[in-house]
C-alpha cells in the first residue's frame, strides 16, 4: 500500500508553511536556491524551539546555532503559486549538536519537492566557539529523536 507524504509525515513538526512567489525565481523560472535556503532555515529554527532552544533563550545567554553540515535533494520542481509545506524532526542530538531532517511538500498534490538534512551545533555568539547545551534542553532534545525517514 502506497502512503502519501502528507500521511507519511503527518505527526512530524509543522515548520514552515507559504507560497512560492514568482521574485524568488531564478533565471530559469523556478525556486532559486536562496528560496530553498531560507525555507529550510527558517525550518530549522522552528524546529530547535520544539526542544527549548528558543529566541529569548539564545538571546538571554549569548547562544546561537551554526550550521555545520547541510545536504539538499530536489525532487520536484517549484513554481510561482505552488504553496509549500515544510516537516521536520530531529534524527540525532548530542551534548553540543543536533541533526534535524526536514521534508517539503506540495500540500497541493501531495508530492515532496525538497528534503532537507542539516548538522548545527550550539555556539557561544561571544567566543564564537561550540558550547553544551544546558540540561533541560539537552534531555528535551534526547526524547525528541527519530530515525531517519526514507524517502521511496
Amino acid at each position: 500500500m502506497v502512503v502519501s507524504p502528507l500521511q507519511r509525515f503527518a505527526d512530524f513538526t509543522v515548520s514552515y508553511q507559504g507560497m512560492f512567489y514568482p521574485m524568488e525565481t531564478d533565471h530559469m523560472g523556478h525556486a532559486n536556491v536562496r528560496y530553498y535556503s531560507r525555507v529550510f532555515n527558517e525550518s530549522a529554527y522552528f524546529t530547535f524551539t520544539t526542544v527549548g532552544i528558543t529566541p529569548n533563550y539564545m538571546r538571554k545567554n549569548n547562544r546561537g546555532m551554526a550550521a555545520i553540515t547541510e545536504n539538499y535533494e530536489y525532487k520536484r520542481e517549484i513554481l510561482p503559486g505552488d504553496l509549500i509545506q515544510v516537516r521536520s524532526c530531529l534524527i540525532n542530538f548530542t551534548p553540543k549538536s543536533l541533526h534535524v531532517w526536514a521534508v517539503m511538500i506540495d500540500p497541493c498534490t501531495d508530492e515532496i519537492c525538497s528534503i532537507n538534512d542539516q548538522i548545527c551545533v550550539s555556539l557561544d555568539t561571544i567566543k564564537r566557539k561550540s558550547v553544551p547545551w544546558p540540561k533541560k534542553i539537552f534531555e528535551n532534545g534526547r526524547k525528541m529523536i527519530r530515525s531517519r525517514p526514507k524517502i521511496q
